[in-house]
């Protein structure tokens, strides 16, 4: 099991857009000069006390020399994708419980590439091709992984070794199982303050504390046992994926090249389900209206020149006059198994519709 800690996603894309805010306190959620509440903060600011769903006026008063910003959710959710899509390549079962974290199953029946060697290219991955940041932590179980992301930071991977899993976590602190607060008292109450005594109590002793109903459970939870399969991703209908031009581009080359980077994007999001794409659009939207072209495959491919070739020929005619274009969208469509050759007789558009 792989947790993936990933420093404040929102913080994080604020940061590969403008690289000057790195290193700096940053909080997202507003100007912190009126009301709302924190979003996000990097360790900096929360260094100073700022927290998540804090009111931005008290994150001002905390921390005054912050980069406050007000946020963009359509590119942190488009990022977010991003990041699943880099998860799923690696393994088909990915659990994202929020935005800056992960666990990924590993397994080597779930893949054929080695899972140290799995970490290792997500990691690069996230920093390659999107600018974050990651830390790592693997181990046969989501507790001891978890524990071991916050001991590689920062930018780390630590491997917990099958049979050591029970010693390297025994001396950590059982809030760490998050339990709610009253479960949490009761067994520092009782004396359970660790993971290890919590893993050993004596049965009495620790039904006596959180009740019979609970007892098992929060043991079971201190051990890393029972923790629950992650299910595996459903294949797609279809793949897509698309840029805002934030700066006005003059040149439709420079345009068509950044929808050749979306295409061979979201073909390498195909691999994981093992599928290919029969059909393909470009889409390209200006401030008034949009502009849509598509086109069809003799047979689905997967193969990523191709797919790369064929959104150039569609984009190139749609991307005048430059200046005006606002966001590109590529998306792959009538997605299934790869077919190892083309047709013989390839049908045409009419007599599809026919059959």
């Amino acid at each position: 099991m792989l947790h993936v800690d990933l420093d404040p996603l929102f913080v994080s894309v604020e940061r590969s857009l403008d690289p000057s805010l790195r290193g700096r306190a940053m909080v997202i959620g507003g100007d912190g000069s009126g009301m709302g509440f924190v979003a996000a903060a990097s360790e900096e600011a929360r260094a100073a006390g700022v927290r998540v769903g804090m009111a931005l006026l008290q994150a001002r008063h905390l921390c005054p020399d912050a980069a406050f910003r007000r946020g963009d959710l359509d590119t942190y959710g488009r990022v977010g994708e991003e990041v699943t899509a880099v998860l799923l390549a690696a393994s088909r079962r990915v659990e994202r419980p929020s935005a800056d974290e992960a666990f990924v199953d590993l397994s080597p029946e779930h893949g054929s590439v080695p899972p140290v060697r799995a970490a290792e290219t997500i990691r690069d991955e996230l920093q390659r091709r999107l600018g974050l940041d990651a830390s790592l932590g693997l181990a046969t179980s989501r507790l001891a992984a978890r524990i071991a992301s916050g001991w590689a930071k920062p930018r780390g991977l630590l491997v917990v070794l099958p049979g050591y899993e029970r010693s390297f976590v025994a001396t950590k602190p059982t809030s760490l199982l998050e339990l709610p607060p009253h479960l949490e008292s009761a067994l520092e109450r009782a004396g359970f303050e660790t993971l290890g005594k919590l893993a050993e109590a004596d049965d009495d002793a620790l039904a006596a504390a959180v009740g019979p109903a609970a007892a098992e459970h929060v043991r079971a939870l201190a051990r890393g046992e029972g923790e629950p399969e992650i299910a595996v991703a459903a294949p797609p209908a279809f793949l897509q994926e698309e840029a805002t031009v934030r700066d006005r581009k003059s040149d439709p080359l420079a345009l068509a090249e950044i929808a050749e980077a979306l295409a061979r994007r979201a073909t390498r999001r195909l691999k994981p389900f093992r599928l290919a794409a029969a059909g393909v659009a470009v889409e390209v939207r200006r401030a008034n209206d949009s502009a849509r072209r598509a086109t069809n495959f003799a047979a689905a491919t997967a193969d990523e020149e191709r797919i790369t070739e064929a959104v150039r020929e569609l984009a190139l005619p749609l991307v005048e006059p430059a200046d005006a274009v606002r966001g590109l969208l590529v998306r792959l469509a009538r997605l299934g198994p790869e077919s190892s050759q083309a047709p013989l007789f390839p049908a045409t558009s009419a007599f599809r519709r026919a059959l």
